[in-house]
């Protein structure tokens, strides 16, 4: 019989230990390196994005348009009487703003005050009314900022529109909107028809139609410069 303590011992043996090369280990220490880098540049991506959004909101946007279009959207203000609009315009042919508070009854347009001249590209139209704080004359002013510069210019308003613009009145706005506009290069876009409902006119004012009484309001137009408005 045999004696078991001379009987051969079968121990268990265990898996070899995976042995990583040191190509492999910095394969791998890459690899976390990247994913780390690619959440922290999502994180930054969407912060981008709010901020964008957040801007747009702020200072308005105006999407792409052709070299055969011209383009225009209404931009944000949070100042009384002030009414911003950003707008693009091809090289060809010349354009301006024409800006005016008087529209003539059974007339198709507004009589126009004055016009603002447009560099080509992209810029911001502001209009304002308000008085001037160098002679206290209250005035509608058409400003124009782009990269080329800053274009102003001013005309004083008749007494009897100060006082329905100083006064409490409703508006219809008919103008655009904050989504873009586009045109061809010769039409016009209204980029601001803002029509005060005070006394007859605020009673037959209809639809977008030209008003059957002297309207006040605040008016300003983007059209080809075609000569004397």
């Amino acid at each position: 019989m045999d004696d078991p303590s001379t009987a051969p011992q079968h121990r268990p043996q265990g898996r070899a230990r995976r042995q990583w090369s040191l190509r492999e280990f910095l394969g791998l220490v890459t690899i976390g390196m990247l994913g780390v880098a690619l959440v922290v540049l999502l994180g930054r991506v969407r912060r981008a994005e709010t901020e964008l959004v957040r801007l747009r909101q702020e200072h308005g946007y105006l999407e792409p348009s052709t070299a055969e279009e011209i383009a225009a959207s209404r931009a944000p203000s949070d100042q009384p009487l002030t009414y911003r609009a950003r707008v693009r315009v091809p090289d060809q042919p010349r354009y301006r703003v024409c800006y005016s508070t008087w529209w003539p009854k059974n007339t198709s347009a507004p009589e126009w005050f004055a016009a603002v001249d447009l560099p080509p590209g992209e810029s911001v139209v502001t209009v304002k009314i308000g008085s001037d704080p160098r002679d206290s004359q209250w005035k509608i002013t058409a400003t124009v900022q782009s990269e080329r510069g800053t274009k102003r210019l001013a005309t004083v308003l008749p007494a009897e529109h100060v006082t329905i613009f100083r006064g409490t009145h409703d508006a219809l706005r008919l103008g655009i909107g904050n989504e873009t506009v586009r045109a061809g290069t010769s039409s016009s876009i209204r980029l601001i028809d803002d029509r005060w409902l005070a006394g007859n006119a605020g009673v037959l004012l209809y639809g977008d139609k030209p008003p059957s009484e002297n309207q006040v309001g605040v008016f300003a137009e983007l059209q080809p410069d075609q000569g004397p408005i």
